[in-house]
């Protein structure tokens, strides 16, 4: 006789659980999961903090570049079709000196000073402060047959009306071209941005900062236009007047000046091309920390090599471009 065997079910109640070893088990995985998705996570945020900065600085670099190689490549320019004066009919298209003759800035197309700001008050250099940024004043004439809001003529730099300017009144009254003076240096700068948490923070850098003549009693207050550019340097490059244009030497503006004259070209007449440069700063502290006895390097504005120092986070790079000018131009027929 066969009997029926009988299988029972086993109850909820009897099902087993996780132990206390496979819970902690559980719980320094999951940890360790959420460990490595936090590293990434800030690895990518840090990432894309230096990528955006790094822009930032390239950005910054070529704006600076192309808005001063813009204003020097307009340096000494005059109308070819407006005759100088009304004494001198014939002779057109000449630079001349209507702002104020007892400044020699005002003489050119192109002034320079070493180390310091030119100061727009006195028409003079300051003394040159080593290692501190340059600054150039650049003149040119505005042209009168051109609409001044489409084409930016008789404008300064600050987009402001240079009709305002004494010196051109006359200019205006005669019907010639409004005598327009840009002045460009660095000037300190101090801005908050947003930080961790909500928080805001203070950076302090330099700005490329402009000066120009559109107002009717000349200041010092030069206004910043780019933040984060810590230095900027001019090399001039002058030809020799004996025919050829092509610079032959480049040098500081405190050596331009001392150059003679030669045949009836001053100096800074001479002057036929500018290397311009700019050296960026990013605001955030960017690189790594770097190992100690092994600091990196970046090549500065004056052609040195400079160390970081052991606690500098920051990236500095440098721009560098050349420009063609025309600066003393003049013709008659």
């Amino acid at each position: 006789m066969i009997k029926a065997r009988h299988h029972r079910t086993p109850s909820l109640g009897s099902q087993g659980g996780l132990s206390l070893i496979e819970l902690l088990v559980s719980l320094v995985i999951s940890l360790v999961i959420a460990l490595a998705a936090a590293a990434a996570y800030l690895g990518t945020r840090s990432t894309a903090t230096a990528v955006a900065n790094i822009a930032g600085m390239n950005e910054t670099g070529k704006l600076a570049l192309d808005m001063i190689g813009r204003e020097l490549q307009m340096a000494g320019y005059y109308p070819a079709i407006v005759s100088t004066s009304s004494a001198s009919l014939n002779l057109m298209g000449r630079f001349s000196n209507t702002k104020n003759t007892a400044i020699a800035a005002y003489n050119q197309g192109l002034f320079g000073c070493d180390g310091g700001v030119f100061n727009p008050t006195t028409g003079a250099c300051p003394t040159a402060t080593a290692g501190a940024p340059d600054s150039v004043v650049i003149n040119y004439f505005a042209t009168p047959e051109l609409d001044a809001a489409t084409f930016v003529s008789g404008f300064d730099c600050l987009r402001v009306s240079v009709s305002v300017d004494p010196s051109n009144v006359v200019q205006a009254a005669t019907g010639r071209p409004l005598y327009v003076s840009n002045r460009f240096g660095l000037t300190n700068t101090n801005y908050t941005k947003p930080g961790p948490g909500g928080t805001t923070q203070t950076v302090t850098t330099k700005s490329l900062a402009c000066n120009g003549n559109g107002k009717a009693t000349e200041d010092t207050v030069y206004q910043p236009l780019f933040e984060g550019i810590e230095d900027m340097t001019f090399a001039y490059g002058v030809h020799d007047g004996t025919g050829s244009l092509s610079p032959q030497t480049y040098y500081t503006a405190a050596e331009v000046t001392t150059l003679p004259t030669v045949g009836t070209l001053t100096s800074w007449q001479r002057v036929t091309a500018v290397r311009v440069c700019v050296l960026t700063r990013a605001p955030d502290n960017i690189r790594t920390q770097d190992k100690a006895g092994s600091l990196r390097t970046y090549a500065n504005c004056r052609g040195a090599t400079v160390t970081y120092a052991a606690s500098d986070r920051s990236l500095y790079k440098r721009y560098e471009r050349v420009f063609a000018i025309r600066n003393n131009l003049n013709g008659t027929f």
